[in-house]
């Protein structure tokens, strides 16, 4: 127990070491959790550009069934910390519990508006030749939408409370598991591009029922006894006065996603989307510290708010928007100068070598836009610490309407001219959100009449 405690005062204490404690940790697991996605890619286009293309293709109706369990884990995250800011403990059992109760509610509609969306969602696409492959991957994740909820809502609870080595514990078993399950699912029962969601799938649930497993040893600061089961409005409203904000950005981003494949498929063809969607899997990489310190964000800027120390919250925003300028331009003058040898890792089936070319191309101008992309996650989730992510909703849907509406005319052009577009808008994006940030920060802290003392 005193170590579970010495993570909460670590949270409550100094906000630099705070967000290192998190951070650290945290982008361990979302490291492996992109590495595992390497691996799933290449175990996964061994089998051919056709499943490739159709992973590719699908990918976002799996983000957004994961989007409610990102927004509530945010709404956990946000809410909670700040209750415990507040030395209001019966409280934050009680927003994790309802956030729990509230996961297993939206599990059954994604899952239902899912299962009758995904054959005119691929129709919508353009992407009616490899309609078998989408249905396929898609199939699993229908069925266990549940488990992969209520995944990102544990982890999001653990780091409410700063037990950042337990959050990535969670999130690193899930991938590793899943490498694991990959090989044996896709090949040795043969179940192929099925059994790559079966295996994803199951991997969250092992990793969620060790979670859960320590809440219900009780070795966390958070209590899920019966007597933090208080189902209330005012309870499930709280969470979602941050979470539900973020799942709707997280869906319109990945609406996004889903509509300029139409722009990329009218313009490439299916084959555009493949290569519109690999060589992100590096700029994925790239920004994995920068999600991590937005996750530690969150909880430490919230705490510093339920405490009342507006000077740390400051402290904390500034310290991790230049610890991220400078992960994200080293990050990017690394991609570009390996892109070649590292796009080889895709290109070893016939099929997929004749693209290489173009997919270099492709990453090399992606790492032009990984700088304003960290830029723009770090400042959604400082917005997230304020109680403010309607704010960030509302910049993601300006933003997603205009990147349609470049993407509409750089389609009729070429695949060349939609990836410049789409470096305009992170530009775009990124100092938006990080302006946005800031200013409501000092909004907020003026509100309190603190402003003179930060």
């Amino acid at each position: 127990m005193a170590k579970d405690r010495k993570d909460l005062d670590v949270l409550l204490g100094e906000p630099k070491r705070a967000i290192r404690s998190l951070a650290v940790p945290l982008s361990v697991s979302y490291l492996i959790t992109q590495v595992n996605m390497f691996v799933d890619s290449v175990w996964t286009t061994s089998l051919g550009s056709n499943v490739a293309s159709a992973i590719a293709t699908i990918t976002p109706i799996y983000w957004m069934i994961m989007a409610g369990g990102t927004g509530l884990g945010v709404g956990a995250s946000s809410t909670i910390a700040y209750r415990l800011g507040q030395r209001n403990n019966q409280k934050a059992n009680e927003l994790a519990a309802n956030a729990l109760f509230l996961g297993l509610v939206v599990s059954v509609f994604a899952s239902v508006i899912v299962f009758f969306a995904v054959d005119p969602v691929i129709t919508l696409m353009g992407a009616g030749d490899i309609r078998s492959e989408c249905n396929d991957y898609v199939m699993p994740y229908i069925l266990m939408s549940w488990i992969l909820i209520l995944n990102g809502i544990v982890s999001g609870l653990l780091r409410a409370e700063g037990a950042g080595r337990k959050s990535m514990i969670v999130l690193a078993l899930t991938a590793i598991f899943n490498m694991i399950l990959d090989p044996v699912l896709i090949y040795g029962m043969g179940l192929g591009i099925y059994g790559a969601a079966w295996a994803t799938s199951l991997a969250a649930l092992a990793a969620t029922v060790l979670g859960l497993l320590w809440y219900a040893l009780d070795k966390m600061q958070l209590r899920l006894g019966r007597d933090s089961f208080v189902i209330t409005k005012s309870n499930m409203m709280e969470v979602l006065q941050v979470g539900a904000p973020k799942t709707a950005e997280s869906l319109v981003n990945n609406t996004t996603n889903i509509l300029q494949r139409i722009f990329i498929i009218m313009g490439a063809g299916t084959i555009g989307v493949m290569l519109y969607n690999l060589p992100w899997r590096f700029v994925g990489l790239a920004v994995v510290p920068i999600e991590a310190l937005g996750a530690a964000v969150i909880p430490v800027c919230s705490a510093a708010i339920g405490q009342r120390r507006y000077d740390k919250m400051f402290e904390g925003m500034r310290y991790s928007a230049k610890l991220a300028l400078t992960i994200l331009v080293g990050m990017s003058v690394f991609l570009f100068i390996f892109a070649e040898p590292l796009m080889s890792l895709f290109t070893y089936s016939d099929s997929m070598l004749e693209q290489k070319d173009m997919l270099v191309w492709t990453l090399r101008v992606y790492c032009l836009l990984i700088p304003p992309y960290g830029f723009y996650i770090l400042g959604s989730s400082m917005l997230q610490a304020l109680k403010r992510s309607l704010l960030a909703t509302e910049i993601m849907m300006a933003w997603g309407v205009l990147k349609l509406i470049l993407f509409f005319i750089a389609c009729h052009y070429s695949f060349e001219a939609i990836i410049y577009a789409l470096v305009f808008m992170h530009f775009l994006s990124g100092s938006v959100m990080m302006t946005v940030a800031f200013r409501t920060a000092r909004s907020k802290a003026r509100e309190a009449g603190v402003l003179s003392s930060v």
